[in-house]
């Protein structure tokens, strides 16, 4: 008996596709098709294995895939007759997960195994909620005070669709290094590196590292100020100093060791639940306090330089990679997930502005500088409760979300396990931002404005569209048009760092 191949595949041959420094191989025959998709006469491909197993009807035997060598038989079989045609299941699938997937991921059983657990959708929607609402919800007032209600709502806008458009972008990418590295934690360093080379990933990576210690930074040193404050100590002396820094630290331990919990994502739908409703609470109080003219009022010139501020806020990109390994790469629940629970803080915040910069008394008191927040939660009351919860549950989501994030990103720079096993990654997740956090209250609002005005343009604004570029480019599909598109994303994001720069300075 003899095998025959078609005439387009070499003995032994793979069929190889370089998808832009992400070059993926796909043993012959064995293209991925998902299980709750996979036809009868798939039931072959749905795994990678070791050899060919054809029907009983036929004479037994097995055919080697690496040396394409069959046994000897009395039959002449035919590869087509098993594996079925790459082109016809690709058709057969729906645009929302790709036929043809990495030997590496296919050697790996698939969707059986990945880098992370597998979560429920709603759980990842929360978890892009819950980074992208965070402790730094408090700070908005303050920074948006001068420029008014109206222009806040026009930033807040600019800075959803900036968003997520960066990360809608980063999808396909995140993807597709995800499948190729199914043993490795994936982190944005990754990805930009794989796609724009080593160099590239290094500024990336240690960008990216700058930006959630920054924000790491800004949460701890709030809640150690609530806890100060729930204590009662008297502010501004030893007793308050020793407070805060025994809050930050209590803090830190707390939510770190939450964050590599299995049951992660729980924990952090409880802490979002309780945000929209400390949220709620907060407007159903203050919403009788709330003046027309207080709203209307609007200086676009003074609104601008709070843009850096709103986009630090929103910003929620960092946790994409755990997204895919909780969704398994399904492309049409990531884009679902990072849409439906990115427009929940936006519309969220716009409330709480209206609650804050609404009310004649805070607006005065906001647009001479002072701290909004810290005011409603010295007066006390229902809307100082409200506040305080909020403060509370936002918090502990943005922390989770930023110590999966930077854990992810130190395991895979490291090379270590991503378990709550390995002390090293415990430390170099914990430790550099709990050191900083311990100077004090003073470190939350320069900290999230350092952060919006260079890390989130470079890792948000610069690198996106660079890496689209270059996957697009290398799928052969990158047109005059997008070119120009990308090219205006880029130079925008330029400018808006050497704004961001400039009025930092100032």
């Amino acid at each position: 008996m003899s095998l025959s191949l078609p005439p387009t595949t070499e003995p032994g041959a793979v069929v190889s596709a370089t998808r832009c420094g992400a070059r993926t191989r796909a043993a012959v025959g064995f293209p991925r098709a998902r299980r709750d998709l996979i036809r009868p006469d798939q039931q072959l491909a749905r795994r990678r294995p070791t050899t060919a197993e054809f029907p009983r009807s036929r004479p037994s035997f097995a055919v080697s895939v690496g040396s394409a060598v069959p046994e000897p038989g009395p039959e002449e079989v035919f590869v087509a007759d098993v594996v079925p045609d790459i082109a016809s299941i690709d058709d057969s699938l729906p645009p929302s997960r790709s036929c043809i997937e990495s030997e590496a991921y296919l050697a790996h059983d698939g969707d059986g195994n990945a880098h992370g657990d597998e979560g429920e959708e709603w759980e990842a929607a929360l978890l892009i909620t819950g980074t992208a609402v965070g402790g730094g919800s408090l700070a908005l007032p303050y920074f948006c005070a001068a420029g008014g209600f109206v222009p806040a709502v026009g930033l807040l806008a600019i800075a959803w669709a900036a968003l997520l458009a960066s990360s809608l972008t980063l999808v396909e990418p995140t993807i597709r290094v995800w499948e190729d590295n199914p043993s490795v934690a994936v982190s944005i360093h990754t990805v930009v590196e794989t796609y724009l080379g080593k160099l590239a990933g290094v500024a990336a990576g240690v960008t990216f590292w700058i930006l959630i210690n920054c924000t790491l930074v800004s949460q701890l040193a709030k809640c150690g100020q609530l806890a100060a404050l729930a204590t009662g100590v008297a502010a501004n002396g030893g007793a308050w100093a020793w407070a805060t820094r025994f809050g930050t630290l209590s803090t830190a331990i707390i939510i770190a060791g939450a964050a590599f919990r299995r049951d992660v994502g729980r924990i952090n739908a409880l802490a979002t639940t309780g945000l929209f409703c400390s949220f709620a609470a907060a407007c159903l109080t203050g919403a009788a306090g709330i003046s027309a003219d207080a709203l209307a009022k609007a200086n676009l010139l003074l609104a601008v330089p709070a843009l850096p501020a709103i986009m630090q806020t929103m910003t929620y990109a960092e946790a994409i990679p755990t997204v895919v390994d909780m969704c398994r790469g399904s492309r049409k629940k990531i884009r679902r997930v990072l849409a439906v629970g990115s427009l929940g803080p936006a519309l969220m915040y716009m409330l709480w502005l209206a609650v804050t910069l609404g009310r004649r008394d805070l607006s005065a008191f906001g647009a001479s500088g002072g701290d909004l927040a810290a005011k409603i939660l010295a007066d006390g009351g229902m809307l100082g409760a409200a506040t305080a919860s909020i403060a509370v549950c936002a918090s502990i989501s943005t922390l989770i979300g930023c110590y999966l994030a930077l854990s992810r990103f130190n395991a895979d720079t490291f090379h270590l396990p991503l378990n709550k096993g390995c002390k090293k990654l415990l430390a170099l997740t914990v430790l550099p931002s709990l050191v900083l956090a311990m100077k004090g209250p003073e470190l939350y609002y320069l900290a999230i404005k350092f952060a919006g005005t260079v890390p989130v343009a470079f890792l948000w604004g610069v690198l996106p569209p660079l890496v689209m570029w270059k996957q697009y480019d290398g799928d052969q599909k990158l047109g005059v048009g997008l070119k120009a598109i990308l090219a205006a994303g880029v130079g925008v994001s330029l400018a808006a760092m050497g704004y961001g720069i400039l009025g930092f300075e100032l």
